[in-house]
Protein backbone atom coordinates (compact mmCIF):
# COMPACT_ATOMS: atom_id res chain seq x y z
CA UNK A 1 0.00 0.00 0.00
CA UNK A 2 1.37 3.48 -1.12
CA UNK A 3 1.89 5.88 1.30
CA UNK A 4 -1.34 8.67 1.13
CA UNK A 5 -0.83 12.28 -0.67
CA UNK A 6 -2.52 13.51 2.28
CA UNK A 7 -2.29 13.01 6.18
CA UNK A 8 -4.75 11.83 7.95
CA UNK A 9 -6.99 14.49 9.82
CA UNK A 10 -9.44 14.23 12.59
CA UNK A 11 -12.61 15.45 10.65
CA UNK A 12 -12.15 13.15 7.99
CA UNK A 13 -14.49 10.44 9.47
CA UNK A 14 -17.08 12.96 10.34
CA UNK A 15 -16.79 13.81 6.59
CA UNK A 16 -17.15 10.84 5.53
CA UNK A 17 -20.30 10.02 7.38
CA UNK A 18 -22.06 13.46 6.19
CA UNK A 19 -21.18 12.44 2.72
CA UNK A 20 -22.74 9.27 2.99
CA UNK A 21 -26.03 10.60 5.26
CA UNK A 22 -26.42 13.63 3.04
CA UNK A 23 -25.78 11.99 -0.11
CA UNK A 24 -28.53 13.24 -2.79
CA UNK A 25 -26.86 12.96 -5.79
CA UNK A 26 -27.79 10.74 -8.71
CA UNK A 27 -26.81 7.04 -8.06
CA UNK A 28 -25.60 5.56 -4.97
CA UNK A 29 -23.50 7.33 -2.17
CA UNK A 30 -19.14 5.59 -2.53
CA UNK A 31 -15.97 5.14 -1.31
CA UNK A 32 -15.00 6.36 -4.22
CA UNK A 33 -16.58 9.64 -4.47
CA UNK A 34 -16.32 10.51 -1.34
CA UNK A 35 -12.73 10.03 -2.22
CA UNK A 36 -12.65 11.78 -5.34
CA UNK A 37 -14.59 14.68 -3.16
CA UNK A 38 -11.62 15.24 -0.60
CA UNK A 39 -8.73 14.78 -3.33
CA UNK A 40 -7.48 11.09 -2.22
CA UNK A 41 -7.48 7.60 -3.37
CA UNK A 42 -9.78 4.70 -1.88
CA UNK A 43 -5.97 3.20 -1.27
CA UNK A 44 -5.70 6.47 0.75
CA UNK A 45 -9.00 5.87 2.72
CA UNK A 46 -8.15 2.20 3.40
CA UNK A 47 -4.94 3.41 4.96
CA UNK A 48 -6.93 5.75 7.16
CA UNK A 49 -8.38 2.63 8.40
CA UNK A 50 -6.20 2.18 11.02
CA UNK A 51 -8.14 5.33 12.61
CA UNK A 52 -9.95 4.09 15.29
CA UNK A 53 -12.24 7.08 14.54
CA UNK A 54 -11.85 6.70 10.75
CA UNK A 55 -13.01 2.74 10.83
CA UNK A 56 -15.95 3.10 13.07
CA UNK A 57 -17.09 5.70 10.15
CA UNK A 58 -16.17 3.82 7.35
CA UNK A 59 -18.35 0.55 8.87
CA UNK A 60 -21.11 3.10 9.69
CA UNK A 61 -21.07 4.29 6.13
CA UNK A 62 -21.06 0.99 4.54
CA UNK A 63 -24.10 0.45 6.50
CA UNK A 64 -25.69 3.57 5.31
CA UNK A 65 -24.84 2.55 1.35
CA UNK A 66 -26.04 -0.93 1.90
CA UNK A 67 -29.52 0.59 3.36
CA UNK A 68 -29.60 3.36 0.38
CA UNK A 69 -29.40 0.81 -2.20
CA UNK A 70 -32.29 -1.42 -0.30
CA UNK A 71 -34.66 1.48 0.11
CA UNK A 72 -34.18 2.56 -3.45
CA UNK A 73 -34.62 -0.75 -4.62
CA UNK A 74 -37.64 -1.61 -2.52
CA UNK A 75 -39.25 1.37 -3.79
CA UNK A 76 -38.23 0.56 -7.91
CA UNK A 77 -36.34 3.67 -8.12
CA UNK A 78 -33.26 1.52 -8.35
CA UNK A 79 -32.94 -2.36 -10.33
CA UNK A 80 -33.37 -5.03 -7.61
CA UNK A 81 -31.44 -7.25 -9.13
CA UNK A 82 -28.55 -4.79 -9.59
CA UNK A 83 -28.98 -3.82 -6.69
CA UNK A 84 -28.40 -7.17 -5.35
CA UNK A 85 -25.01 -7.33 -7.58
CA UNK A 86 -23.94 -4.37 -5.71
CA UNK A 87 -24.28 -5.36 -2.60
CA UNK A 88 -22.64 -8.90 -3.10
CA UNK A 89 -19.57 -7.03 -4.31
CA UNK A 90 -19.25 -4.90 -1.09
CA UNK A 91 -19.38 -8.65 0.65
CA UNK A 92 -22.90 -9.10 1.97
CA UNK A 93 -23.91 -12.70 1.21
CA UNK A 94 -19.72 -12.98 0.62
CA UNK A 95 -19.74 -16.36 3.04
CA UNK A 96 -22.11 -17.72 1.51
CA UNK A 97 -21.27 -19.91 -1.20
CA UNK A 98 -24.69 -20.95 -2.74
CA UNK A 99 -25.41 -17.48 -4.78
CA UNK A 100 -28.09 -16.28 -2.99
CA UNK A 101 -28.52 -12.74 -0.76
CA UNK A 102 -30.91 -12.90 2.04
CA UNK A 103 -32.67 -9.89 3.40
CA UNK A 104 -34.17 -9.09 6.30
CA UNK A 105 -37.28 -6.51 5.94
CA UNK A 106 -38.98 -5.10 8.38
CA UNK A 107 -42.14 -3.55 8.27
CA UNK A 108 -43.41 -1.04 10.19
CA UNK A 109 -46.97 0.40 10.42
Amino acid sequence: MNKPRIKYTSDLAGRMYYFFLRYEDRGAPSFQKFARSVGVTTEDLESFRKHKRFERAYRECQEIRRDFLIDRALDKRFDSSFTKFLLTLDGEGADRDDGELLFHLEVKE
